[in-house]
This record gives C-alpha cells, structure tokens and sequence, in this order.
C-alpha cells in the first residue's frame, strides 16, 4: 500500500509541474556551471545596487529605480536606509546564493508559503532597465509552486493586504497588501534558458511586486494545508519528518507506514477529518498520529 501511495502522490506532481512549467523554452543554450555563472552575476547585481537609486515610492507602493548620474549626490540603493537593503541565503544546485531584496510594505493579512497561490502585480526588468514583463491588474491566482525559485523564496517573505470590498465598477482593489522588489541571480530564475525575446540565458532579473491575496493550498491533497505542512521557522520543502526524501507538503503518506495521511486524520466513528489543530496523537505518544509511524487505524 505504501508503494501504491508514493506513486499516486509522484503522479499529482509530475501533472502540476508539467502543465504549467516556469517558462516555455523560447531558446536555451548549453547550461554553465552553476556557482562559476553566480561568481560571475553578484558583481553585477552588487554594482547595479550601487550605481541605482530609489527615485521615488508612490502611495501605491510604485518604485521607480534609475541610475546615478555622473557627479550625481543620490544616495544608491545600497547605502539609502529609508527601505533599507537585505538579504535572503538560498541553497540550491549547491550554490548558496546571496538574494538582495527591498521591503517597501510588509502587508498585514496571510502569508503564503512556497507551495501556495497569490495575486500579484509586478513589473520584470533586465538590470539595464528593458522591461519584459508587467502585470499591473491581476484578476486571477497564480501558483507559486510553479514559479521560479527567487519568488518561491522571496514572496513568502511578504503578506498580502485588506480586500477592499466597497461597490466600485473597477477591478478588486487592496489595501495595506506586501510590496517589494527582489534582484535575482539567473540560477534563481531561468538559467541557460529564455523564456522571451527579452530575457536572454544567463540574465539576472529584477522585480518590483505586490502580494495582494493569498490562497492556502493542499498540493499533496492529504487533507492537510501546505502552511500546516512544516514547524515554525522551518521551510515546508524543508520539514520531512520520515526522512524518505519527499517534504511532507507533497507526500501522501508522512510518516511512510503504508497508511495515508488522508485516513489518518479522518475520525472513524463519524468519516469526518480532524481540523489540523484537533489532530489527536496516539496514546502514550506525542506526534500527531499521521507523523507517528507506531500510530495508525
């Protein structure tokens, strides 16, 4: 049974991942190394931050970003303290990369995490400023779980905002919602592959965003949201508790005793699921029972 479960909960993934994949591979060229490109990128990115400066930040959280004029006195992004500069550690294809980002409003509603859905707006620059994407109205969710990896890493770092719900002919409006820009190293966005006409391989790419709403999803559809799928300060692609090298946000069986995580957390006397909170751990123990291999019905 535990066979049949892993391979039900491989197939959910592989029908996400590759129906709606992070770009379309408009030309890719043969890949580089990853930690000679990112040795090669930081630079860059680090002088970019240098030589711009924040122009200005509108009421609506828009920034504009230009270059620092010769002589110029603007004081660079790198030094200004008004949105002051930082820094997220991402560990990926071996390479520990340095992500620089600027938090213009943190937002006050959900947080989501990487495997969740959002309502975005951005804007898509190339560090000499060419724009190559912008969204300014969503009307839908997009997943992050199937974004590139510098937004599942950036953009729960945020919280979306206030749903405005006063009658008005216009699109949804927000309030009060996260807003930022993020710089990203291409081995956080598209590598050795261009998505459009714009980004060529290799780029490093900037975006200026807003986290308007947040939906919770159940990617593994075990009954459990992905946000519940973790501990505090512990990434969910982080977080497997039966070390079977599968997170426990998409795994089916969490504890891998053969038992679903799905069953496991449905009361037998009434068919109901436990609320995440009212999941009751086995007698004597102190896991939840769908973490606890000893534990099951």
């Amino acid at each position: 049974m535990n066979k049949a479960i892993k391979a039900v909960s491989l197939l959910i993934l592989i029908s996400v991942f590759y129906a709606c994949k992070k770009d379309d591979g408009y030309n890719i060229v043969p890949p580089r190394d990853y930690g000679e490109q990112y040795a090669a990128e930081l630079p860059l990115i680090e002088e970019y931050l240098k030589t711009h400066y924040i122009e200005s930040v509108s009421t609506d959280f828009d920034i504009s970003l230009k270059e620092i004029p010769e002589g110029g006195t603007q004081v660079s992004i790198w030094d200004q303290e008004e949105y002051r500069l930082q820094f997220k550690m991402v560990k990926s294809n071996d390479v520990d990369y340095k992500v620089y980002y600027l938090v213009l409003n943190e937002g006050v509603g959900d947080a989501p995490t990487r495997g969740d859905n959002v309502i975005t707006a951005y804007r898509g620059t190339i560090l000499d400023g060419t724009q190559f994407d912008y969204r300014p109205f969503p009307d839908s969710y997009s997943s992050l779980a199937i974004s590139i990896e510098g937004w599942q890493e950036i953009i729960p770092l945020f919280r979306a905002g206030l749903h405005d719900d006063s009658p008005s002919p216009d699109p949804a409006t927000f309030t009060d919602y996260g807003a930022g820009v993020m710089f990203l190293p291409s081995g956080l966005a598209y590598f050795n592959s261009s998505p459009n006409s714009v980004i060529g391989a290799y780029e490093s790419l900037i975006f200026t965003f807003k986290l308007y709403a947040v939906e919770y999803t159940d990617l593994d559809g075990d009954g459990i949201l992905n946000k519940d799928e973790t501990e505090p300060g512990i990434d969910i692609k982080d977080y497997d508790t039966d070390g079977d090298g599968t997170p426990n946000y998409l795994d089916a069986d969490d504890d891998n005793d053969g038992h679903s995580t799905k069953n496991e957390i449905t009361n037998q006397a009434t068919g109901e699921r436990y609320s995440f909170d009212e999941i009751p751990t086995c007698e004597g123990g102190t896991l939840k029972r769908h973490l606890d291999p000893a534990c099951h019905e």
